[in-house]
């Protein structure tokens, strides 16, 4: 750990994305785990509540009102703000796993393959990260 309670290191972070990768619900997996890594147990449950809570209460308190809401203007540009924030956010770290997983001309083309299917077909994650892997594997042996 960078240090207790601090800013997770590159290798945890790497971690956390494939823990998340290889098993069912990669948001809670990845909250629980860099929460868990922040503060034990009680660090997970914290960052899993604070990611999912308030999620749930807006849904709930603002779902009858929700037809009324999508027509405003200003809401509308504050969701396409969200948006592009949240896809900021993704390609950030996107960057940072490519930096470091990708590091020689046989990862460049396993990614670049694996970009190609992806943009051609629509493959559920896993089956997508497994392969790859399994390429890896026995490229890099």
């Amino acid at each position: 750990m960078a240090g207790p309670h601090h800013w997770l290191t590159e290798q945890q972070f790497l971690d956390a994305i494939a823990v998340a990768m290889i098993t069912p619900g990669p948001v809670v997996i990845t909250v629980a785990f860099i929460g868990y890594l922040a503060d034990g147990l009680v660090g997970a449950i914290l960052a899993a509540l604070g990611v999912f809570l308030p999620v749930y209460l807006a849904v709930i308190l603002f779902a009858p009102i929700y037809r009324r809401l999508s027509a405003n203007t200003v809401l509308r540009s504050f969701v396409k703000g969200v948006t592009a924030a949240a896809t900021g956010a993704i390609a950030g770290a996107i960057f940072v796993i490519a930096r470091q997983s990708v590091t020689s001309y046989l990862g460049v083309i396993i990614a670049a393959a694996t970009y190609g299917v992806l943009w051609k077909w629509k493959l559920p994650e896993p089956l997508v990260v497994i392969t790859a892997g399994l390429i890896g594997i026995l490229i890099f042996r």
